[in-house]
């Protein structure tokens, strides 16, 4: 049965908490997980109204206050179909990375046109995505669609994770500024997603694999 989404709640992103060495990453390969490019930006979800507005938040429940959005970045928002919210989650890329400003990294959704996406899975959740902003058509980069020079639309990774780690750790540690790459997040594409009202509600089904840097442990 679907659920409608029809007045604004906040709703927590689906994010990993738990991080792994890279000996790991074959093991997830094996198990038929997926994989995105971890950005090096502020997690972030994206409400739009029935009326496009678009109204951003922190996952911590909070606005943004290094940022506000700009016509630019709303402007793939507000051209959405339909008369229902939308809920999208992303990395926003705009104060940690040289020469990268005001650009979402979106990697997931949670509410298309009212609908709240409670029981589909990781793989049909991204369908959704994908055929709304038009990946097919899109121009690509290694990590994402460029659906504008302001809103990327986050890959999936079915194999050679760690030749692809490899390469963002060799990227990350060339330079002593910002990287736009922290490493993967390998998910499991069978995953359901479930209600989205608590901050680690649905942390199980993925986990996070970062570049070998200072900043980290693993």
């Amino acid at each position: 049965m679907s659920l409608t989404y029809d007045s604004y709640a906040y709703l927590w992103p689906a994010r990993p908490e738990n991080a792994i060495p890279t000996g790991l990453l074959s093991f997830y390969e094996n198990k038929k997980w997926v994989a995105q490019y971890k950005k090096n930006g502020t997690c972030s979800v994206i409400f739009v109204t029935p009326d496009k507005e678009v109204i951003p938040m922190t996952r911590h429940d909070a606005k943004h206050k290094a940022w506000s959005p700009t016509p630019e970045s709303n402007a793939a928002f507000k051209a959405l179909p339909g008369k229902g919210w939308y809920v999208f989650t992303t990395e926003l890329l705009h104060s940690k990375v040289s020469g990268i400003r005001d650009t979402h990294y979106v990697f997931d959704m949670m509410v298309c046109d009212g609908e709240y996406l409670v029981g589909f899975t990781l793989e049909e959740r991204l369908a959704k995505l994908y055929d709304l902003f038009g990946c097919a058509d899109a121009e690509e980069d290694y990590s994402h669609y460029i659906i504008n020079p302001h809103i990327w639309v986050a890959k999936l990774v079915r194999s050679d994770f760690y030749t692809l780690w490899k390469d963002v750790n060799v990227k990350a540690n060339a330079t002593d500024k910002a990287y736009v790459d922290e490493g993967l997040v390998l998910k499991n594409p069978n995953a359901k997603l479930i209600l989205c009202n608590k901050a680690n509600a649905n942390s199980q089904a993925m986990v996070k694999c970062r570049v070998e840097h200072k900043n980290y442990g693993f």
